[in-house]
């Protein structure tokens, strides 16, 4: 009978512990909301709860009893993270001194002399060290590195430094294997930008300035090593890679919990297994679970209240948060509200009326008054001052090549005076003309 070895681990990564969680984030659309990170006190909160998540992984593991932990990559920012947060990550890992964790140090936990993933440096800053049972790849070229105590299960691994070549093919060779026979499951752990994974199609597909891809490679290179599993990290949302025959070969868990509107929806680690038999190691059976290890979410929900007034604008809302199934005793909600409403409304103050009932709320307003849209005498100094700035954002619109009717509530970068600066004056003239106030909105 052939021979069968079975490997259970857990695999998280880019948690980015006590990073400043200032990134606003984008819609899926591609609509950027603004300045829209959490205030002061709501980082400060959701950076502990990241914490928690993360120690809630290894207490995972150990309930498990898996055969490893797989950090590839992210596990904190190294220009912001505290000694406090360090010091927890250790002790966390020495409480799983039996099951060995494999770090890999990806680019905003990079390894060098001076980081906090060296020994040296921890004890030079009087910190605990990492215990036995943690192995930290050091080294920019991959190397192989054993299982404690199985001699069936080997590991393939390396990390990012300070002076990494970071635009390099990193799969372009042939990797290192272990020369032990015995070694069935090989395991690579390593953080990377597979070309085809959706989030870094979408910035290429995007009208954002292209940065080189960071140590990018492809499902053919991954596949042409021959390991039985990879986790990668490096992308913050979780992804299967498989080969041409649609075999699973490795996987991004996505980053561990949100903290910022880049980060929406529900986060994981993966628990998986690995069966191999010895007669036919190349098609082993894996199956990955995701484990939910924070009870929020971050979630941007973007709702069209053109036509309408503050009681519809309310019920609109509430049924597309019920519709995105949203949990508002728990997740941290962005309202983004587009369209023109009609005049006299207030839909940011109608929305924020409801966040008493919500964990967190907080209202980007978009919208516009529907004025333009109101019969106006063409003798009154409204439709004077109408038509004045109207010819105005023309003219500057027409200056910058921006496609007449077009929509300049996205902008003319580049110029200090834009055809959306000028509709902001237009609306907010008006603001003044009709309601005797000015309602600053998240525009212009």
């Amino acid at each position: 009978m052939a021979q069968t070895s079975t490997f259970r681990f857990l695999q998280f990564s880019d948690v980015l512990l006590d990073s400043k969680l200032t990134h606003a984030g984008s819609s899926p659309g591609g609509w950027a909301p603004g300045n829209r990170a959490l205030p002061r006190q709501e980082r400060a909160d959701r950076a502990r709860e990241i914490l928690e998540a993360t120690i809630n992984a290894f207490s995972l593991a150990a309930q498990e009893n898996v055969d490893a932990v797989l950090i590839p990559g992210g596990l904190w920012d190294n220009v912001t993270v505290t000694a406090f947060t360090v010091n927890t990550i250790i002790e966390a890992a020495a409480s799983l001194s039996h099951i060995p964790i494999y770090i890999a140090p990806g680019h905003r936990d990079f390894f060098s002399r001076s980081s906090l993933y060296s020994n040296d440096m921890l004890e030079a800053r009087a910190l605990k060290i990492w215990p036995d049972n943690v192995h930290i790849f050091s080294h920019e070229h991959f190397t192989c590195h054993p299982h404690p105590t199985r001699d069936d299960v080997a590991f393939t691994g390396r990390a990012f430094s300070k002076n990494s070549r970071r635009t390099e093919r990193i799969l372009s060779s042939q990797l290192p294997r272990s020369n032990n026979a015995n070694a069935l499951i090989h395991i690579g752990v390593f953080a990377g930008t597979l070309e085809s994974h959706p989030s870094h199609l979408a910035i290429l597909n995007s009208q954002q300035v292209q940065k080189p891809a960071i140590y990018p490679f492809s499902e053919s290179e991954l596949a042409s090593q021959g390991l039985t599993y990879s986790a990668v990290g490096h992308l913050k949302e979780a992804f299967q890679i498989t080969d041409e025959n649609d075999r699973l070969i490795g996987a991004y868990s996505g980053c561990l919990a949100g903290g910022t509107f880049e980060e929406q929806g529900e986060r994981f680690a993966i628990l998986g297994q690995i069966e191999v038999d010895a007669d036919d190691p190349h098609n082993p059976r894996i199956e990955l679970y995701p484990q939910q290890l924070d009870p929020r979410r971050m979630m941007l929900v973007t709702v069209d209240v053109s036509g309408l007034d503050d009681q519809d604008i309310a019920s609109e809302v509430l049924a597309a948060l019920e519709e995105a199934g949203i949990n508002i005793e728990a997740d941290i909600i962005t309202v983004n509200i587009e369209g023109r409403h009609k005049p006299g409304a207030n839909p940011r103050e109608t929305i924020e009326s409801m966040s008493r009932d919500f964990y967190y709320l907080q209202v980007c307003d978009n919208t516009r008054p529907d004025y333009l849209a109101e019969r106006m005498d063409e003798r009154t100094t409204e439709w004077k001052f109408i038509e004045s700035l109207l010819e105005m954002k023309t003219r500057v619109e027409m200056q910058k090549g921006v496609p007449l009717g077009s929509d300049s509530l996205a902008g003319v970068p580049g110029a200090d005076l834009s055809g959306r600066t000028i509709e902001d004056a237009l609306y907010y003239g008006l603001d003044s003309l009709k309601q005797k106030k000015v309602t600053v909105k998240n525009v212009g």
